[in-house]
């Protein structure tokens, strides 16, 4: 076992009630014990060139407390920095305090902000986009962060998709990623304003680009590697594998393992589910005790998330057709625990999701032939 990721999920609540939210909220905050159990077991297992500890929640400023501790652990364990420890976290933003701010500054934190731009008042919570304006303004201030934002848009929001991103870029040039959720209905309507807002957003970076050298959304970033195939230019994509379990696990606030935070997301409402055994390393004591069989046992179910092992399973219907068939399934990456929101089944994707996930994949290839030309 060899680790590059280990997230502390620090607690279950979160003071936003986002209407694409997928979590069940609960008032769980981890315990200081679970934490020290899990740094002295864990910290061995520590990749040595470079780990990223990350805090997630619900949202993790409400157990700020235990953040600082386990990063204060962490670095007592680390005192002759033998491994590369980089910290990050997910947050809303809406509690960050100038005090947690100067200690991500100083601790050279990952922050990404969850801001939806002119879509944030409908979306997350009504009231608070000018204070994820003055939020951004503020860590700007602090050059020790690491900024990124992360961007989630509806069948209600999508028509204010390329504005957010334009507004969000005048106001910040950090990177961002945007999504599109998959709880709601996408009817064809729906559907077309999310090909022409992907649209107008691919002619707004080209422009971008153009001028600034730089593609700030992520998803518009070069998917592989630019490569020359016979006398045009391809860009080479893979397969993607889901890397969850296989050099990452997630802690939960009640010492629960698994192998990344969405599965507990996904399982915690789902403690029935004739997968949940599949994918879950067990309590933290019993993990500890029991980790060289449970581990291999567990991960190799997790060996099998692979885009080209997945299906797409059609509406109102048993039947089912694998990825690999697909045209578009290299450099086709959907979390297999998305999928199985819609679906109740493990890197069963249904008919909807693959068709958000085509839309993109055709505006990303039109970008990047314009992009060539």
């Amino acid at each position: 076992m060899e680790l590059t990721n280990f997230t502390f999920i620090v607690t279950d609540d979160c003071n936003f009630n986002c209407s694409y939210c997928m979590q069940k909220k609960e008032k769980k905050t981890m315990e200081h014990t679970t934490i020290k159990t899990a740094v002295d077991f864990f910290y061995p297992f520590l990749k040595d060139d470079k780990v990223f500890i990350s805090f997630y929640g619900g949202e993790p400023l409400l157990a700020y407390d235990k953040i600082e501790y386990a990063l204060r652990l962490l670095q007592e364990k680390n005192k002759t920095g033998s491994k590369n420890i980089e910290f990050a976290l997910t947050t809303n933003g809406s509690l960050l305090t100038d005090e947690m701010l100067d200690f991500f500054d100083r601790q050279r934190f990952g922050l990404m902000l969850s801001f939806d731009g002119l879509a944030q008042d409908k979306g997350r919570k009504k009231g608070t986009m000018e204070q994820m304006v003055q939020v951004i303004k503020r860590i700007r201030a602090h050059p020790g962060i690491d900024f990124e934002i992360n961007s989630v848009f509806t069948p209600i929001t999508i028509n204010s998709l390329t504005e957010s991103v334009r507004f969000m870029m005048e106001l910040d040039k950090s990177e961002m990623t945007v999504n599109f959720s998959i709880l709601e209905e996408w009817n064809p309507p729906y559907l077309e304003a999310l090909r022409t807002e992907l649209k107008r957003l691919g002619d707004f970076l080209l422009s971008y680009y153009k001028e600034k050298g730089t593609i700030p959304v992520k998803n518009f970033q070069a998917p592989g590697t630019l490569v020359e195939a016979d006398t045009a230019k391809e860009f080479k994509r893979g397969i993607f594998r889901c890397n969850a379990g296989k050099d990452r696990l997630a802690l939960t606030p009640e010492g629960k393992l698994w192998g990344c935070y969405v599965f507990h997301d996904y399982f915690k409402t789902r403690e029935n589910h004739p997968e949940y055994r599949d994918y879950y390393f067990g309590a933290l004591a019993e993990f500890i005790d029991n980790h060289q069989t449970r581990y291999p046992e567990v991960l190799a179910n997790y060996a099998e998330l692979r885009q080209d092992l997945f299906q797409v399973k059609e509406e109102e219907s048993d039947k089912k057709d694998f990825c690999f068939l697909c045209s578009y399934v290299d450099g086709c990456v959907v979390c297999p625990v998305n999928a199985a929101y819609s679906s109740e089944s493990m890197g069963v994707i249904a008919c909807l999701t693959c068709e958000i996930k085509k839309i993109q994949r055709d505006a990303q290839t039109a970008f990047h032939e314009q992009l060539q030309s």
